[in-house]
């Protein structure tokens, strides 16, 4: 078994959820209920990591425009994900 990492979703319905997900994974899918509606279509986040501040933090993205290097350090400062991991 993996060991489990902690994953901000950024974009889409799913915007600013945390989940937990194997070490190893690529991809999350998020439900209906994860992301609060009672009906609807999964939603796909793509795992990517990014070091801030000799750091590795874990995002789901939702589409391309939300990689973004600097909107992903923004996002991992103002959704206090630094105390999260320190």
């Amino acid at each position: 078994m993996h060991p489990l990492i902690k994953v901000m979703l950024v974009g889409g319905k799913g915007d600013g959820l945390m989940v937990s997900v194997a070490d190893n994974a690529t991809e999350i899918s998020v439900t209906p209920a994860q992301y609060g509606a009672k009906s609807g279509q999964p939603l796909s986040y793509r795992i990517v990591s990014q070091t801030i501040d000799d750091e590795r933090y874990f995002f789901g993205v939702f589409n391309e425009s939300h990689e973004d290097t600097d909107k992903l350090k923004r996002v991992a400062l103002t959704r206090g994900m630094k105390k999260l991991f320190s």
